[in-house]
């Protein structure tokens, strides 16, 4: 674990470091993959040099200096910021180098509202590498410096989140994702109010790249039991409801409700508003019945295991229609519950 930063340098540069036992499980996917001692391993975001467990051929990077002074010194380091003026050039790696990516990159989302109080840009990063988190930042730098595997740990959301898949741009277009195993963030932020799914993935150069419907159908394996993840096995809110404001639509509205991101956001957000705000989605007479649900499905979110964190809200749209009355009330009767019960039964 680093030690030299204080907590708003370990935010500001998202420097959590990385569990033995997911560095173990990286090395398990790599080497199920591909002969790692015909590659250079770079870690560009290397920290205290977790990743280097094994007799390969390694190069670390980063901006922090005095991380790079735990790293082994049989280890060749270069301290710089790695999004800025990216190339191979940069770490003295030929074009016909045969080059992996590892790591655990910094995942610092700028704009969530949590800390972000102690938020703000510390260093340069290339115009066609900027995003608001520093994360998909990192994955658009690996497409430039094309390397034949890449297996890093980020979130899930990077994934299953449409937005910001179509964020990682010509990452998709290039590289595949060809196993993965998800843990929790609670491994890194033990004393959060809410865990969110990390996905230690591997990708391979692929000139088929990543569609969203790839995505959409990949089996996401669940750490430690295996057990399976898969986007097209759910009927999710957005197909009957907004997400997000819609200031713009003109019909009369009957109820307010807060911005939906994902059940994460909704454990700790409100439901229905008193008075229209910035954040406000008007709700109307002809879907009222499902903001009750989703006012409901807070009231029992608790009970989803962490990688559901950054999923949408879900629905069993026929049994929720059959006894929607019973949803339209802000306290949950035996139906509700019932019905809550089973929902999570056949999912978890």
């Amino acid at each position: 674990m680093q030690t030299h930063l204080d907590r708003k340098d370990t935010i500001n540069l998202g420097s959590f470091y990385t569990p033995k036992f997911c560095v173990e499980i990286a090395y398990q996917i790599l080497e199920k993959a591909t002969d790692l001692n015909n590659f250079l391993l770079l870690d560009n975001s290397c920290g205290y040099g977790d990743f280097f467990i094994k007799e390969l051929k390694y190069l670390g990077a980063d901006i922090d200096s005095r991380a790079l002074e735990k790293v082994n010194k049989n280890i060749q380091t270069i301290c710089t910021n790695s999004l800025f003026e990216v190339s191979r050039k940069k770490y003295n790696i030929s074009d016909n180098e045969k080059l992996i990516i590892i790591g655990n990159p910094p995942y610092n989302d700028k704009t969530s509202i949590i800390r972000n109080d102690i938020k703000q840009d510390l260093f340069q990063i290339d115009e066609n590498l900027k995003h608001r988190d520093l994360g998909i930042s990192f994955l658009r730098s690996y497409n430039i410096l094309q390397p034949e595997f890449i297996c890093i740990l980020h979130p899930l959301s990077y994934l299953i989140k449409k937005t910001n898949f179509n964020a990682l741009k010509e990452f998709n277009k290039n590289y595949r994702l060809i196993d993965g195993v998800i843990v929790s963030s609670e491994i890194f932020t033990p004393n959060s109010s809410t865990f969110f799914p990390i996905i230690i993935a591997l990708y391979q150069k692929n000139k088929q790249g990543m569609d969203y419907e790839f995505i959409k159908n990949y089996s996401f394996k669940i750490y430690p039991n295996n057990k399976i993840l898969r986007l097209n096995n759910f009927d999710f809110i957005n197909n009957y409801v907004q997400k997000y404001p819609n200031h713009k639509d003109t019909r009369q509205e009957v109820a307010y409700f807060y911005t939906l991101r994902d059940i994460n956001a909704l454990k700790r957000s409100k439901t229905f508003l008193d008075k229209p705000q910035a954040n406000a989605i008007k709700v109307f007479a002809d879907n009222l019945k499902y903001y009750y649900y989703i006012h409901h499905f807070k009231q029992f979110a608790h009970q989803l295991p962490f990688y559901f964190g950054n999923l949408d809200i879900f629905i069993n749209n026929e049994e929720f229609l059959s006894i929607a009355d019973d949803f339209s009330q802000l306290k949950p009767n035996n139906k509700v519950q019932m019905y809550f019960e089973r929902l999570f039964k056949e999912y978890v």
